[in-house]
């Protein structure tokens, strides 16, 4: 599946893979995002033969990848071929723009994005300039330690890639850092946004005051999963007291992505 929408002067492409034959439901969603001429993460390459006939008249002169995983890398090698775009990234992200094997991307992955072709990266600098537009460059280690926003000050535009994904915390995956998200919440949450362009939830209006929430949940879990330690009960105890039991996602992704990480993550285990 692939939607392509207009919001203002940027264009949304949403996209995900049908699951059914009736085309109605699909996995996970994930969004890209293009602001001039400039094409702010790829999304996955299994929407590549949509995406091929519906790029005529597009102009794509840069990418870039807010981090390396496949459902933000998917589709660089088809629009570095088809317009010579050069690649940027956070340097702790090209080795795997190269060889996307060394993801180590679980099944559920590879059923729900597969595997991107291999593209070529440079290095991010502090700033991208697009043909009329300068946008800012923040780190935004936690979900994955080559995580990176994109800030566009005119406008208060913020392309969060995964950094944000919706109000509430309930699942985390095993390699995210809970309090390094926070963290980066907190940094972003300094700025003047009024719009998110998340690659989860796509755009969202009112941007900084999601941000604001979001970190208000934060804090809440955390003080109260400290506070149960505190009171002797298990990390496990917390996780039903806090989050309840575990659901299908725990069982879809084999413990991948859970509610035990959350709690796992905000007390240093693991």
């Amino acid at each position: 599946m692939l939607r392509i929408e207009k919001h203002g002067p940027i264009t949304v492409f949403r996209m995900g893979r049908h699951v059914a034959a009736n085309r109605r439901w699909v996995l996970y969603e994930t969004h890209a995002f293009l602001i001039d001429e400039t094409m702010i993460d790829t999304g996955t390459i299994a929407v590549r033969r949509e995406w091929e006939p519906k790029m005529d008249g597009c102009r794509c002169s840069a990418i870039v990848n807010t981090h390396h995983h496949e459902d933000h890398i998917g589709n660089n090698r088809l629009l570095q071929d088809r317009f010579g775009a050069e690649i940027f990234a956070h340097p702790g992200a090209l080795a795997f723009l190269d060889e996307p094997r060394n993801i180590g991307m679980q099944l559920y992955r590879r059923v729900v994005w597969n595997l991107p072709d291999r593209s070529r990266g440079r290095p991010i600098g502090e700033t991208v300039a697009t043909s009329r537009r300068m946008l800012n460059v923040f780190q935004t280690p936690g979900h994955c330690p080559d995580h990176l926003c994109l800030y566009e000050p005119v406008n208060g535009w913020l392309f969060s890639g995964d950094i944000f994904c919706g109000k509430r915390v309930v699942y985390l995956r095993a390699d995210e850092d809970f309090n390094g998200t926070l963290e980066s919440l907190k940094r972003l949450a300094a700025l003047d946004i009024r719009t998110l362009f998340c690659g989860l939830k796509g755009v969202v209006e009112e941007g900084g005051r999601a941000l604001k929430e979001k970190i208000r949940g934060m804090e809440e879990i955390r003080d109260r999963a400290l506070e149960l330690r505190e009171k002797g009960l298990s990390p496990r105890e917390i996780r039903r007291r806090l989050l309840g039991y575990e659901d299908r996602m725990y069982y879809i992704t084999s413990g991948h992505f859970s509610k035990q990480n959350v709690i796992d993550s905000i007390l240093g285990k693991g």
